[in-house]
């Protein structure tokens, strides 16, 4: 029975992996906004939100990276978060994320699974 909830979570489980090139003279601002009341605080507050990580790496040439994984019930709870006033277009964690991006953002969804 127990095996059997593990997988029935996996499959309401759904990862997000987000990669997001930071410039590097907003590193440490955009630390500051990720550990701010608007940062993950507000996301651990949402419907449908299961867990997050992240980090911030450095490539061979310097460059800065955010990686983040989160899991989410849904990829529409994630879509529903979105609309959130304080992650909307024009938002200032939107104005920011547009300021301080250094490149492409990528985002991938997949269902997430445990080993």
């Amino acid at each position: 029975m127990h095996g059997r909830t593990i997988l029935q979570r996996e499959k309401m489980a759904e990862q997000l992996y987000l990669e997001f090139p930071i410039k590097l003279q907003h590193v440490e601002a955009f630390t500051e906004l990720c550990n701010s009341a608007i940062g993950f605080s507000l996301t651990k507050k949402q419907p449908g939100f299961l867990s997050a990580e992240w980090m911030i790496s450095t490539s061979e040439g310097g460059s800065k990276c955010l990686h983040l994984w989160e899991k989410w019930e849904s990829s529409a709870h994630f879509a529903e978060y979105m609309q959130n006033p304080e992650r909307a277009k024009g938002s200032k964690f939107d104005l920011s994320l547009s300021e301080w991006g250094a490149g492409e953002t990528k985002v991938y969804w997949g269902v997430a699974r445990s080993v």
